[in-house]
């Protein structure tokens, strides 16, 4: 003899069939959450390297103290700021795909010089240049980084295996100091 009531039997399949409706988007959501969130480092991580660069740069100008009892290394070129103080901050980044730009007065209208995050191929030439190197002018580090989003794929009319690629960027700009 069954003791189970007939009602129960007839909803056998609702939670299955509850929990798909409902679990689907849930997914989806935390990924998106964990996805932006990733985003959002990526950024925070490309300011971050851009103020440890120029806050590198402008110390190291032509009137840098050389003396005891400070021994700082005055004439610094693209690559030791790019690999003693950009690289050690942009942790994570894809260093053959950052790409850094150096600028004195401004990117728009001072000189620039641009490589990548790996510092390979860095110019080794002294930076900021010899007429730009007085304290009161003015430095522009600019890194824009590639971030390729997961979501791209759960898009309607994606392409089966399509990530959404945007770039970020970051500038900072100071003073020389020395």
């Amino acid at each position: 003899m069954n003791c189970q009531p007939r009602r129960n039997r007839s909803r056998a399949g609702a939670t299955t069939v509850e929990m798909t409706l409902v679990g689907i988007p849930i997914i989806f959501v935390m990924i998106s959450v964990f996805e932006m969130s990733r985003g959002m480092w990526m950024y925070h991580t490309t300011s971050h390297a851009a103020k440890v660069g120029v806050r590198y740069a402008i110390v190291h100008g032509a009137d840098c103290a050389n003396t005891p009892p400070f021994f700082n290394t005055c004439s610094v070129s693209m690559k030791d700021i790019v690999n003693n103080a950009i690289r050690p901050a942009a942790v994570g980044l894809d260093l053959n795909q950052t790409q850094v730009t150096f600028c004195t007065v401004s990117c728009a209208t001072g000189t620039t010089s641009t490589c990548h995050l790996s510092g390979t191929d860095c110019p080794t030439d002294a930076w900021p240049p010899t007429g730009a190197n007085a304290p009161g002018n003015t430095l522009e580090i600019d890194i824009i980084t590639p971030f390729q989003s997961a979501l791209g794929m759960f898009w309607p009319g994606s392409k089966p295996v399509s990530f959404a690629l945007v770039n970020f960027g970051a500038k900072s700009s100071d003073l020389i100091q020395y």
